[in-house]
């Protein structure tokens, strides 16, 4: 897995928005002296971890995508609900408008997940399996490294809006497009889960991999 640090843990940012970097206990954003996590134990993450680590730890070596990633994308789309749905404006049916439909733990929409695992016939049945909604979400996540570089905030961005757009909302400290727009919510969410990760994984020796933790262990910051 080939993760920029030098990159990533100088400080760093998207246009005119904050900047960030990444240190050995998560992203550590402009104007705050540690970063930041969802609050008190990470109670959701460990149990996301616990329940999911099998399929978490497939889908991450396979796309060669840090398990953080995932965990913080499972955290902040479902909270770890494999039952979890979303429709949007414009839903009909889940034949006629799979492009408007979020299923699974990581509410990937079903044309997505269809594009992303390269299976036309995927269906709403498959993304309810945790197994194959991780696949999908965590392919998806490895199909956007290009623009995103596996830069936490950026993932999360081009996750939930479909690739990385200037957004210059009062309330959207990022400045990157998400939702609600003109607002900076779904990218402060993910980056706490994401954080809450690195309490999570304490244990030096069973460090999951392909992961930031793993791969900070030998650097500085």
């Amino acid at each position: 897995m080939a993760i920029d640090l030098p990159t990533l843990t100088a400080p760093h940012g998207f246009r005119d928005g904050i900047r960030w970097e990444l240190t050995q206990k998560g992203v550590l954003c402009e104007g705050e002296t540690r970063p930041k996590g969802s609050g008190g134990k990470p109670a959701t993450v460990t149990r996301i971890w616990q329940t999911f680590e099998a399929d978490i730890r497939t889908a991450a070596s396979r796309y060669e995508v840090p398990v953080e990633l995932i965990l913080a994308t499972i955290a902040t789309e479902s909270r770890g609900n494999p039952a979890a749905e979303r429709s949007e404006p414009g839903f009909v049916s889940y034949e006629e408008t799979p492009h408007r439909v979020s299923i699974g733990l990581m509410q990937t929409l079903i044309s997505t997940a269809r594009e992303a695992l390269g299976d036309s016939a995927l269906g709403p049945e498959n993304l309810r399996d945790p197994a194959t909604a991780i696949l999908a979400g965590t392919a998806y996540i490895a199909s956007q490294k290009r623009v995103t570089k596996f830069d936490p905030p950026k993932v999360a961005c081009a996750y939930n809006a479909g690739g990385l757009y200037h957004q210059q909302g009062v309330n959207n400290r990022w400045k990157m497009r998400q939702f609600p727009i003109g607002t900076g919510a779904h990218a402060d969410r993910f980056v706490a889960w994401f954080n809450d990760c690195f309490m999570v994984f304490g244990d030096p020796d069973d460090l999951p991999e392909p992961s930031f933790v793993h791969a900070l262990r030998g650097s500085p910051r």
